[in-house]
C-alpha cells in the first residue's frame, strides 16, 4: 500500500468517524427534542428543587416513575383549603382535629404512653364528591403537612409493565 493510499484511507476514516459522531449527535439532540414528556420532565425537576429546599433536603436522584408521583406532592403553603371553607361535616372536622391535626401541632401532648399515642393513619372513603379530597387538603393545610395528590391513572399505566416499575 503506498503512501498516499494510507493517507487516503486516513482521511476517509476519519471523515467517517466525523459523520458518525455528528450523526449520533444529531440524532441524540434531535430525538431529545422530540421527547413528547420532555416538559413535564422540566417541570418535575423544578417541582423536585422546591420540595428538597422547602425540605432542607438535598436533590435526590430519582427515575421517571418517581419524578411521576413527585409532581403531586403540594406545597401545605399553596393549599387554599381550610377546615372554615368546608361546609357541613362539623363531626368529621372535629374527629380529624384531634385525631391527626392536634397530633401534629402539639406532639409533646401524645408522647406519654400507648393509650394517647397518635394515629398511624385515617381513611377517607366514600362516593365521589363527598368532600374525601378537600377534607385531606384541609388537614395539610391546617397542620402544616405535606399533600401529596396521587391519582389511580399516575399509578397505573397503559403500556404493559409500567405499572410494576412504580413498585421497584
Amino acid at each position: 500500500m503506498g503512501e498516499s493510499s494510507q493517507t487516503r484511507f486516513l482521511q476517509e476514516l476519519v471523515l467517517y468517524a466525523a459523520s458518525a459522531a455528528l450523526s449520533c449527535l444529531v440524532l441524540f439532540a434531535g430525538l431529545r427534542h422530540l421527547d413528547p414528556n420532555r416538559e413535564s420532565s422540566k417541570k418535575a425537576l423544578e417541582h423536585k428543587k422546591e420540595i428538597a429546599k422547602r425540605l432542607g433536603r438535598p436533590l435526590v436522584n430519582t427515575n421517571p416513575y418517581e419524578d411521576v408521583i413527585a409532581c403531586d406532592v403540594v406545597n401545605p403553603d399553596h393549599i387554599d383549603v381550610e377546615f372554615e371553607s368546608i361546609g357541613g361535616l362539623e363531626t368529621v372536622k372535629q374527629a380529624l382535629f384531634e385525631l391527626v391535626i392536634l397530633p401534629l401541632r402539639r406532639p409533646d401532648l401524645f408522647s406519654h404512653g400507648k393509650l394517647l399515642s397518635p394515629q398511624k393513619g385515617v381513611l377517607l372513603y366514600g362516593p365521589p364528591g363527598t368532600g374525601k379530597t378537600m377534607l385531606a387538603k384541609a388537614i395539610a393545610k391546617e397542620s402544616g403537612a405535606v399533600f401529596i395528590n396521587v391519582r389511580i391513572s399516575n399509578l397505573m399505566s397503559k403500556w404493559f409493565g409500567d405499572a410494576q416499575k412504580l413498585g421497584e
